[in-house]
């Protein structure tokens, strides 16, 4: 009897319709108000994209109480399915608005357990969110290789909005220049 045994999977949590559209259409309106008073953050990043990583939390803003109370939640029960039973909280957060020609380096959160992304819009021709595999490439490929969720050294996220993927902290990622007309808006959150 023979079976593939997955010793080193990297796990990455998916969830749609995390919040109601209405709720997070009125966050959407918000994001755009607030923006025009926020100092742009992420002064460290090669790549333009407005955001405002240490110059603004979200979840210190009351309106966005539901939204992080939904991350922390499902983060915690991911972290259960994983085997942890800690209760994660968050320890940082900010947006980012990705316009036409915007990107994202590849980066990971050095300073936390899990990462989140969760999508308040995601117009047609917005960027993907693209993971790195953490673990050594294969040196020389199999031939005739259709890669799959056992060989593949990447994979990609571009959800409907309303939609939340949390990873491990470390796990590379980045997000493809984007080709959107009307402005992609994600917010990032680090759990501790």
């Amino acid at each position: 009897m023979s079976k593939i045994q997955t010793w080193f999977p990297t796990s990455i949590y998916y969830v749609e319709n995390l919040i109601s559209e209405q709720e997070n259409n009125k966050l959407v309106d918000y994001i755009k108000w607030k923006s025009k008073e926020i100092k742009r953050g992420g002064e460290s990043w090669f790549t333009d994209v407005y955001n405002t990583h240490q110059t603004y939390c979200i979840h210190t803003d009351e309106i966005f109480s539901n939204l992080f109370n939904a991350v922390k939640k499902e983060t915690i029960d991911f972290a259960k399915k994983l085997g942890s039973d800690h209760e994660y909280n968050i320890d940082g957060s900010w947006w980012n608005i990705y316009n036409e020609n915007d990107y994202q380096e590849y980066h990971y959160h050095p300073d936390s357990y899990f990462s989140a992304v969760y999508w308040f819009t995601n117009p047609e021709g917005s960027g993907d969110l693209i993971f790195q595999s953490p673990l050594t490439p294969i040196a020389r490929p199999f031939k005739n290789l259709t890669a799959n969720n056992l060989t593949s050294e990447t994979c990609y996220y571009n959800p409907p909005p309303c939609s939340l993927v949390i990873f491990p902290s470390t796990l590379m990622h980045m997000v493809y220049r984007c080709k959107n007309k009307t402005p992609r808006i994600t917010g990032a959150f680090n759990l501790v």
